[in-house]
């Protein structure tokens, strides 16, 4: 069973007033070992790095407050030993009182996922036995160019009661207004005791001849996965017990931290990074379920070099997908896109899209360039921030304005199954997953999640139009049934591709028990024919590639089953997103152009039953706010708009 921190009230974060930035969130011997540019685009060799950080701890938080940013994590503990990063202590507690005094919540940055031995091992005499260790029966590291950064062993009581001291000492002590934990994630690990513990789990699982084949487990081997296995069809049962079996350990130990922390304060923010959440591979990789993990979280963030674009190729780059899974599990998140702050000069022209698109799809907006260190006097590019310092308050302006509005639920007559507890065992119905939101994000459709569970299979909210099953190729038969039940009690179906030909552990059943029992239904489309993406990668930068003829059969499908597109939006390209609120008054659609170096000009939205609608642009140069009326023909005719625009009726 999963642990969660459901004893504890969520805390609220609202986006339309939250403004993350920059913290210096590495201590200056961590930025020194590296003596390169890293995380935060800070130049670990350089010789002004520590005047740097004494202006940063005295002069920032004014400058923060003066531009209207309110959040940040900042340096605490990197995982050197505390011993060692106490040192630093005096500076942190100034800079967060610096920050409280200027308005600014601090989150304490708490390395999760590694510690360096140079430093730890005259602290821990035995920090050997906190490491993970690789097949090679070596410690493992962080990566190749961190030879001098080890990972931990989640197992190891000794390292968790350590981390929890060190929260401890962050909000006691320290003034913090919560604990950021980055890397929150962890990998394959060989050591005698994860070893010794997972054969225990084996041990209680009833009937092993069945889902083994072995009638005893007590000699068998901790997985050995290949690289191409972590992003395929993961059928090993061995691999997929032990993926789920890592994945509620990383879940039970943030349930522990949760409740330690809260214990500490009660009111503490806790947020991690567990980086992007549609990675096909996280499941075996890093041991990650998101909807899991979420929910012992109040701020999820995810760091990513998603920036969003228009690339050359025609993809159509955004967190969109993101945002909405934080959505649909009841999480703000700062969903960094500029990997470690590189800003080029194409970025800097769109530098308020991001923002946008965070407003727009509920996530925290972000700018941590704008503090970022400078080699000039001062520590910061003056002129960047003049340039920026107009945006950003036109920006906070228009959420200030719309902020009933923006926080208006979203109207999301389409729904798309998601079973985050086996979409890992399967690229299949990952890539399915993926086709259909390229689709419906192209085609501007609203549309959301049903997140399907064994202890949840199905539960389709009552402004549910369409549900669509997308290739879901790996269902239980609980989720079988629940589908079943909810189309013939009425329920707007369409199933696309083999969904259902394998159970929840991706072993193939003899016969699909889906589709036969949605034939001659009227409220179901059945396509046997999955949509696919000329490609598709979901990681660190995701690559998503244009839907071939648009996703013609999926909208196709969708409509023969009875959805009624809320409005219709012609002549506006495919990078126009959209997103549809339901307000007090009627409907507001958000529309924003990922490539706003070329206006949308002659835009035509219908609108069922409306004899007006209202027109504004959204932070473009040349602002327009008008009321329109229809033509003969029934349609609007939208003004032009480059970056964004705002339709009410």
């Amino acid at each position: 069973m999963f642990a969660v921190g459901a004893l504890f009230a969520p805390i609220e974060i609202d986006n339309t007033t939250a403004r993350w930035t920059f913290g210096a969130h590495e201590p200056y011997m961590m930025y020194r070992r590296v003596g390169r540019r890293c995380t935060g685009g800070i130049d670990g060799n350089a010789k002004w790095l520590k005047p740097w950080m004494d202006w940063f701890d005295s002069e920032s938080p004014a400058l923060m407050e003066e531009l209207g940013f309110n959040w940040l994590h900042c340096r605490f503990y990197k995982g050197l030993g505390w011993e060692t990063e106490k040192g630093d202590f005096p500076n942190v507690r100034r800079f967060v009182a610096n920050c409280r005094g200027h308005g600014v919540h601090a989150l304490a940055y708490v390395q999760f996922s590694t510690f360096y031995p140079e430093t730890m091992r005259r602290e821990i005499a035995d920090l050997e036995s906190w490491a993970q260790v690789g097949e090679d029966g070596r410690q493992l590291i962080y990566h190749d160019g961190s030879y001098f950064r080890w990972l931990p062993c989640i197992t190891n009581r000794e390292w968790l009661e350590y981390l929890k001291k060190v929260c401890s000492i962050a909000l006691e002590e320290g003034g913090f207004d919560g604990i950021m934990f980055d890397n929150a994630f962890t990998r394959p690990c060989y050591c005698e005791r994860c070893e010794r513990l997972f054969h225990e789990h084996l041990a209680k699982i009833a009937d092993p001849a069945e889902r083994f084949g072995f009638e005893s487990l007590e000699f068998v081997r901790l997985p050995r996965p290949t690289p191409q296995a972590l992003k395929g069809e993961i059928r090993d049962p061995v691999v997929q017990e032990w993926c789920r079996w890592r994945q509620r350990l990383l879940v039970d130990v943030f349930a522990e931290l949760r409740a330690h922390i809260k214990g500490v304060k009660a009111d503490a923010v806790i947020c991690a990074n567990p980086q992007p959440f549609r990675n096909s591979g996280a499941a075996v990789s890093v041991s990650m379920n998101i909807y899991r993990f979420a929910r012992n979280m109040d701020i999820l963030l995810m760091q990513s070099d998603n920036f969003p674009e228009v690339t050359k190729d025609g993809q159509i780059r955004n967190r969109v997908r993101d945002l909405k899974i934080a959505s649909e599990v009841g999480k703000p998140i700062v969903a960094l896109c500029d990997s470690d702050a590189k800003i080029t000069e194409e970025r800097e022209r769109h530098y308020l899209l991001p923002l946008m698109e965070d407003l727009i799809w509920g996530g925290i907006p972000t700018d941590r360039t704008i503090i970022s260190p400078k080699p000039v006097p001062g520590f910061v590019d003056s002129g960047m921030i003049e340039r920026r310092r107009p945006l950003i308050a036109a920006f906070n302006a228009f959420a200030r304005l719309r902020r009933t509005t923006l926080k208006s639920p979203s109207h999301l007559p389409v729904r798309l199954l998601w079973t985050p507890d086996t979409i890992g065992f399967s690229e299949r119905a990952h890539l399915g997953l993926a086709a259909a939101e390229e689709i419906f994000l192209r085609n501007k459709v609203p549309f959301g999640y049903v997140i399907s569970t064994q202890e949840r299979p199905l539960d389709v909210p009552s402004d549910c139009g369409v549900l669509v099953v997308p290739d879901q190729v790996c269902l239980s038969d609980s989720q079988v049934s629940a589908i079943v039940a909810y189309a013939k009690r009425g329920g707007t179906l369409v199933v696309t591709g083999d969904s259902g030909r394998y159970d929840e552990w991706n072993s193939q059943r003899l016969e699909n028990p889906l589709l036969p029992q949605l034939e001659n239904l009227s409220n179901v489309v059945v396509r046997t024919e999955a949509d696919r993406l000329p490609f598709a990668s979901l990681g660190w930068l995701y690559r998503v590639a244009a839907p071939k003829d648009g996703g013609a059969a999926l909208m196709s499908d969708i409509v023969k089953c009875g959805y009624r597109p809320p409005f219709r939006l012609r002549n506006a390209p495919a990078c126009v997103f959209a997103e549809l609120k339901r307000t007090a008054g009627g409907f507001a659609l958000f529309l924003l152009n990922y490539n706003p170096d070329v206006p949308v000009d002659g835009a035509l939205i219908e609108v069922p039953g409306a004899d007006e609608i209202k027109f504004e642009t959204m932070l473009d140069d040349v602002a327009s706010n008008v009321s329109v009326k229809p033509s003969s023909e029934g349609s609007f005719r939208l003004p032009a708009f480059a970056r964004g625009a705002l339709v009410t009726w």
